[in-house]
């Protein structure tokens, strides 16, 4: 369906949000543990967490990275760029079961990753008094803040083990953001995004990856089965002009960060992506469709949906919210959208999670 064009006919499912069904986990057995989604979200009342078949928890703002914790009903819940707040949250029973807040002169830019072991937990973040990007590092159990690492750039975003507990991969989304000026960016004609690889534990830069247009925002991070990463753009307009042609994916490959295949009237915004086998899947918020590609950065197919945003994989196939109350499964091989919920009046965040729990 051509983009911009709405999917029509999506089922109607009313509040409160139910399970995800073994109808909506293809070939699922009855004594499977049960897929769980969880989501950021905004209502009338203001931004809150969810749980399908869980809990709801209001939130002092609006938080973005959902972080799961193995083996129990948890996640780790960060608040959205320029954010100070990050809690530990029991999804089942709606728990805050621990909290936290920027340590001083610091603030959040709304992901998270978990050590190999568990025990640690890093985020981004950025030095309000110097401008730039850190990796901090806090116990997960308690949220004890421990220390913090150069992220090698301005504005981290999203993180992404490449070797777990040796190489992380950063974006670095370039752009200057304070907590006084909201998400003002104060630094659009000298923006400087990029993709590193971090040695760890030690925090040595390994390799740096910039592309030649400044103005593409790098910032959300999947990996193809390949080993291929692609990174999600959020293009700026230093000089003000709407933007409607705009590359939404970067790769990185055999070493070499390049743009993936840009149709035109993306409109610059990626939202949200994932990796499926050997394909990226991106929302593209202002154009209305979420877009393929191949992990040689070639487009696959586009899917139109009006003003997609979170995108989440389970069992080989694909979840996607939008800002108007819809979630649908995604058949990523023949592009169809199967409605799961329908609720007018929420307003999916940029991400979603899936988790497997009894």
């Amino acid at each position: 369906m051509h983009r911009r064009e709405f999917l029509a006919g999506l089922a109607s499912l009313a509040l409160p949000l139910p399970a995800l069904s073994s109808s909506t986990v293809r070939g699922t057995p009855e004594d499977r543990p049960r897929a769980v989604m969880l989501a950021a979200a905004a209502d009338a009342g203001g931004p809150f967490f969810t749980a399908v078949d869980g809990a709801t928890l209001r939130t002092p703002g609006r938080g973005h990275g959902m972080l799961p914790l193995p083996n129990v009903p948890e996640l780790i819940l960060v608040a959205r760029r320029p954010g100070y707040w990050m809690w530990r949250v029991n999804w089942r029973s709606g728990q805050a079961l621990a909290k936290t807040i920027a340590a001083p002169d610091r603030h959040f830019f709304g992901h998270a990753i978990l050590s190999p072991d568990g025990r640690s937990l890093f985020t981004t973040e950025n030095n309000i008094a110097t401008g730039q990007g850190l990796i901090g590092i806090y116990d997960s159990a308690s949220l004890t803040r421990l220390g913090e690492i150069p992220s090698h750039g301005i504005g981290p975003h999203e993180l992404l083990w490449l070797d777990p507990g040796k190489v992380l991969a950063v974006a670095n989304g370039g752009i200057l953001t304070l907590p006084e000026t909201g998400r003002l960016k104060l630094n659009l004609e000298h923006m400087a995004p990029s993709v590193v690889l971090i040695d760890m534990p030690s925090g040595r830069l390994m390799q740096e990856h910039i592309l030649d247009d400044r103005s593409l925002s790098l910032r959300h991070l999947a990996r193809c089965t390949d080993g291929t990463l692609g990174i999600a753009i959020q293009a700026e307009s230093p000089d003000g002009r709407e933007i409607a042609d705009a590359p939404l994916l970067a790769i990185l490959r055999d070493g070499r960060l390049s743009l993936a295949e840009a149709p035109p009237g993306l409109g610059g915004y990626g939202a949200s992506i994932v990796a499926h086998d050997d394909r990226f899947l991106v929302t593209a918020l202002q154009s209305d469709t979420i877009v393929q590609w191949s992990s040689h950065g070639d487009v696959v197919r586009e899917t139109g949906l009006r003003r997609p945003a979170g995108l989440a994989t389970v069992d080989g196939q694909v979840l996607v919210s939008n800002e108007l109350g819809t979630i649908a499964r995604l058949d990523p091989d023949n592009g169809r959208l199967t409605a799961v919920i329908e609720a007018p009046g929420i307003r999916w965040d940029n991400h979603l999670a899936i988790v497997r729990h009894s």
